[in-house]
């Protein structure tokens, strides 16, 4: 079987919500929650959880697994997720050879479905023609309808024509979900990004898909984790 190495990352700074990857969700840090659905995962031989913050680094060591303190300067607000996992993959490779493939897991998705998570990374193995495989989710709204302000006035974010299109004949828009990013490591490493074409993807549902950035996010997470909770 190939192995795959997870990383977690997760920062103790968070403008909408302060310590927010120590936040509960249904009886489990949303740290916590991304380690268990790791360990669910048979293709995952190896767990990192990067931080810059002592007291996620505490919970993560709560289990039999890897942690890496993250340097300040790539643990701020603007800081790309890139460098972070470039910079546990370093650490990863002294103790250890790294496997040819990462898994990219964010506490703020603590609804991810660790069956769904298995698949796609067989998926992922099996197919040998992907560069990564992202996980994605439907948009309420089509960018294609949107528009763009520019001080007092307006604009298409794309075009006049597609303000008034059906629907059904614009292209087939997704978002990312959050809560699954595989890829190959040899490529991450050398082209520093984790959209690696050709792109492979599977569609999550609304609850999986959720993202906490502020705290109604939450509030929706712990509302419904209880029923998701395997």
């Amino acid at each position: 079987m190939t192995g795959c190495i997870a990383i977690i990352p997760a920062r103790g700074g968070s403008k909408g919500i302060p310590h927010k990857n120590l936040e509960i969700v249904s009886g489990q840090t949303l740290v916590a929650r991304a380690i268990e659905v790791a360990i669910k995962c048979p293709s995952i031989t190896r767990i990192v959880v990067s931080s810059d913050d002592q007291l996620i680094l505490d919970e993560a060591s709560r289990f039999e697994i890897e942690t890496v303190r993250r340097p300040q300067e790539i643990a701020t607000d603007d800081s790309p997720i890139e460098a972070a996992i470039m910079h546990a993959l370093a650490e990863s490779e002294i103790l250890a050879p790294l496997p040819k493939i990462l898994v990219l897991l964010q506490p703020t998705s603590p609804l991810r479905d660790p069956i769904q998570l298995e698949n796609a990374i067989q998926l992922f193995i099996q197919s040998g023609e992907y560069g990564a495989f992202f996980g994605v989710a439907p948009i309420e709204h089509h960018p294609s309808k949107m528009l763009i302000r520019i001080g007092s006035i307006i604009e298409p974010f794309t075009s006049v024509d597609d303000l008034s299109t059906s629907r059904q004949f614009l292209p087939d828009v997704v978002r990312q979900s959050g809560s699954i990013y595989i890829a190959d490591i040899q490529r991450f490493r050398a082209e520093k990004t984790l959209f690696l074409p050709p792109v492979g993807w599977v569609e999550v549902d609304e609850f999986e898909a959720i993202d906490i950035d502020q705290p109604a996010d939450l509030i929706r997470a712990r509302e419904t984790a209880p029923v998701l909770d395997r």
